[in-house]
């Protein structure tokens, strides 16, 4: 096994799944946020037109406005101009000022009551609690037009709180905030804000996002679990690979050695026979090289096949009527005039990309077949290159046996034997692993029956699916 692709592999599940993590993460912060900034959307909204019909022309509540006519008003004049002027009592006198107004307003508020109210005409949950909180006082400036803060109080400043018992206040719960204005005996701007809230706001709101919590986590366990499955699989498909690798080379090894000494010594005991005139021992060695030319074959149909599973098909271009003249001819010196093989060229220089292994596989076995299941005494396989609307396909005629109708989607599989071949001699895995080769090299094959006997394949070099007898 490979030992950098497994270390890789570890690095590259971790990586990504810290990846994904915190992309689901991120989401979930989102969606938290979110939810955040939208609870309580509707009873806000309620609260809002409550509060206003409730105050109506008078500042914050209901005689809000004395108060800041009796607190507010007089020290302002006094404290613009100490402000003017640079005093250095005017910070002590401005807090001195909002201290004793903003007192007053906690006491003279009905801001409690009017919040009750409230609640309970807009029919709300009674466990909200509320906060009104003074937030800053502005004086306009009049020689350059703009309003100047004197007086802020943060929204978590407890000092600027003028009535409630939210104890947190923030943007996400905030109903409102309002200025109310003035312009005696100088123009400012007094700005409050409203807050409302549960005590428990984050409880919630987590209880409300609880099925995206746990359907997350149950989303990053199912794919741990995957990924793990994943990787535990991918070890021991490399071990098996290695191991079935191993093995192919030393079956290979250990067969082909005495299949080769077996042929060797039938082959010495003939020549031994026919020095001696000896006809029975020259008969005996003819059956044993013959059995053991026999079982090579067999052999070496049965690795071929399960060698070509870890095999890679190396494309190369190739003229096709002189790649294709060559292997024929090596094949008819191999099967020595046991059938008339016959090529009818394109003949137009066509160049097709091919392995030319796997093509020579192709058109071996193809030629096998046609040998073996043929009952004919004069043999014969045609091959032929066509083209048809830019698109190249083999077509390979024999005048054997034929394949049954029933037998035509069966048999391109491992091992199986179509119903007319009786008791020939075979593996079932000429065919097979023809399609194999073929589906390494992206080809299709279809096959037909003509009315004359025999069978004929059309072999097409593209992924799509033709009639056969149609582009013929």
């Amino acid at each position: 096994m490979n030992g950098s692709g497994k270390n890789i592999y570890p690095w590259a599940f971790g990586m990504s799944f810290l990846i994904l993590t915190g992309l689901i993460a991120l989401l979930i912060f989102n969606t938290y946020q979110l939810e955040d900034k939208n609870y309580q959307v509707e009873q806000v909204n309620r609260i809002q037109n409550a509060y206003g019909a409730a105050v109506m022309d008078d500042k914050i509540f209901p005689g809000g406005n004395a108060v800041f006519q009796s607190e507010l008003v007089p020290c302002l004049s006094v404290w613009y101009q100490k402000k003017l002027q640079g005093s250095a009592d005017v910070n002590a006198y401005g807090y001195q000022c909002m201290g004793r107004f903003l007192e007053q307003l906690r006491k003279q508020q009905s801001l409690d009551s009017i919040f009750r109210q409230i609640v309970q005409q807009q029919k709300l949950d009674t466990t909200l609690v509320y906060l009104f909180h003074f937030d800053k006082l502005e004086i306009y400036e009049v020689k350059d037009s703009t309003w100047k803060v004197f007086y802020e109080s943060a929204s978590e400043n407890r000092a600027g709180a003028i009535s409630g018992k939210l104890a947190k206040a923030s943007n996400n719960n905030r109903v409102f905030q309002l200025s109310v204005s003035d312009k005696n005996p100088i123009a400012y701007r007094f700005t409050y804000s409203l807050f409302v809230d549960y005590e428990n706001r984050d409880w919630r709101i987590f209880q409300r996002m609880a099925p995206v919590f746990l359907l997350s986590l149950a989303c990053i366990s199912v794919i741990v679990l995957l990924s793990y499955r994943t990787y535990k699989n991918w070890v021991n498909q490399r071990k098996l690979a290695d191991l079935k690798t191993s093995f192919l080379h030393h079956i290979r090894h250990e067969f082909n050695t005495p299949l080769t000494t077996i042929l060797v010594t039938a082959h010495s005991l003939i020549d031994q026979a026919a020095a001696r005139d000896d006809r029975e021992v020259a008969q005996l060695g003819r059956i044993v090289e013959r059995q053991a030319k026999r079982l090579k074959e067999y052999f070496g149909q049965v690795m071929g096949t399960v060698a070509l599973q870890e095999q890679q098909a190396k494309l190369v271009q190739v003229p096709i009527d002189e790649s294709t003249q060559e292997i024929l001819d090596e094949l008819r010196l191999r099967y020595g005039g046991e059938i008339d093989i016959v090529y009818d060229p394109i003949g137009d220089g066509t160049a097709l990309f091919l392995d030319e292994s796997y093509y020579f596989s192709i058109l071996d076995n193809m030629v096998s077949n046609a040998i073996k299941f043929n009952d004919h005494t004069q043999k014969e396989i045609r091959f032929a290159w066509e083209k048809v609307d830019s698109r190249h396909f083999l077509k390979i005629t024999d005048n054997g046996i034929g394949i049954a109708f029933t037998d035509r989607e069966a048999i391109f599989t491992a091992f199986y034997r179509g119903h007319l071949s009786g008791n020939r001699p075979g593996l079932g895995l000429g065919l097979y692993y023809v399609k194999s080769c073929l589906d390494r090299l992206g080809w299709k094959i279809h096959l037909e029956n003509p009315p004359g006997g025999g069978t004929i394949f059309y072999i097409y070099i593209d992924n799509e699916s033709f009639n056969g007898k149609k582009q013929a």
